[in-house]
């Protein structure tokens, strides 16, 4: 672990790396959950240094990259549905060129996604390589929803964000943000918090940074969600320096929200990288599934350009890709393909 100080305040970044994230037993699952000495989730977090390891996996794939770019962002709804997500990545004339897909709410040991690693079999699936972070140690079965129709138990109870790759995924870290007093006691009863997911690759002899985050939900939460990307962008300045940067993912922000904002202001393409006349929310209205009114989920980019003309996109989330197919989550697929500027 690495600890600095920033001019934006203290950075604490994780890089710990295995090859497979320990499991928490369940007498300590049990001591966390029901918290007999009344501790805050902020101290609770401390006790469980676990969640914030970062699974690395780079034996699938060793291609070499060009000065290309295919990247993709998905909020991948529990992962619950890799499955077909195979499938639609296999067979879209889009997604079959995915190099690097940034993934958020990824279920690893959730009884709601029968206990499954999603984000590695997505990633071995597909022939990727994979760095994984735990945003959230689940204490209960999910949702009041979930817990309604889910049976059994957690075996890990994590849920968090992956970065699959067709390269060598080097130096993965972790900024765990702040916020998880939210989320301890509350409907999902959880622990951990949001966090941004770090890793490099090589295009020729520049490193270049990939960022999947997953910012703080609630329509009231716009000032925390400011807070959160600044956070991202001071940990990019103080350890990353002026290198190209991918920053992708679900940030629960319309296009003129503050923190897309700031990362126009520190130079990251935006408009050019992402449909924003398209919704990322989708949802199943008359049997059919159908975009929302909001665009949510963005890959943005320092030190690229586009690629091609009119080359970023959202694409439905469903198998086979058409409205009458299965919703595989909640959000589109975006898009884009880069070039170093």
């Amino acid at each position: 672990m690495t600890t600095s100080a920033s001019p934006s305040g203290h950075i604490e970044m994780y890089t710990n790396t295995v090859r497979r994230l320990r499991t928490i037993g369940c007498d300590r699952l049990d001591w966390l959950a029901h918290n007999p000495d009344g501790k805050s989730g902020h101290e609770l977090n401390q006790l469980i240094p676990e969640i914030n390891d970062i699974e690395l996996d780079n034996q699938p794939a060793k291609a070499s990259p060009s000065d290309t770019l295919h990247v993709a962002a998905w909020n991948l709804e529990r992962g619950r549905h890799w499955r077909d997500a195979v499938k639609l990545f296999q067979q879209h004339p889009r997604l079959r060129r995915v190099d690097i897909l940034c993934l958020s709410e990824m279920d690893d040991g959730m009884a709601r996604s029968q206990n499954e690693h999603t984000p590695r079999e997505l990633a071995l699936a597909l022939g990727m390589n994979y760095v994984y972070g735990v945003e959230f140690l689940q204490l209960s079965l999910g949702t009041p929803q979930e817990q309604a129709e889910v049976a059994g138990t957690n075996s890990r109870g994590y849920h968090g964000n992956a970065i699959l790759s067709r390269f060598p995924l080097q130096s993965p870290s972790l900024l765990r943000l702040p916020g998880i007093e939210k989320w301890y006691g509350s409907f999902e009863h959880r622990l951990g918090g949001r966090l941004a997911l770090f890793a490099d690759i090589q295009l020729g002899d520049r490193t270049i940074t990939i960022v999947s985050t997953h910012l703080e939900s609630g329509e009231t939460e716009t000032e925390k969600r400011a807070q959160e990307g600044q956070l991202i962008l001071a940990a990019i300045a103080t350890y990353y320096g002026d290198r190209s940067v991918i920053v992708c993912g679900d940030l629960n922000s319309r296009p003129n929200a503050p923190v897309i904002n700031h990362f126009r202001a520190a130079g990251f393409l935006v408009e050019e990288t992402n449909d924003l006349t398209r919704s990322t929310y989708q949802l199943i209205e008359n049997g059919l599934i159908q975009p929302g009114n909001f665009h949510i989920d963005y890959v943005m980019a320092r030190g690229f350009q586009v690629a091609e003309a009119a080359k970023s996109a959202v694409i439905m989330a469903a198998y086979p890709c058409e409205p009458t197919g299965k919703m595989l989550s909640d959000h589109a697929i975006v898009t884009t393909t880069l070039q170093l500027a």
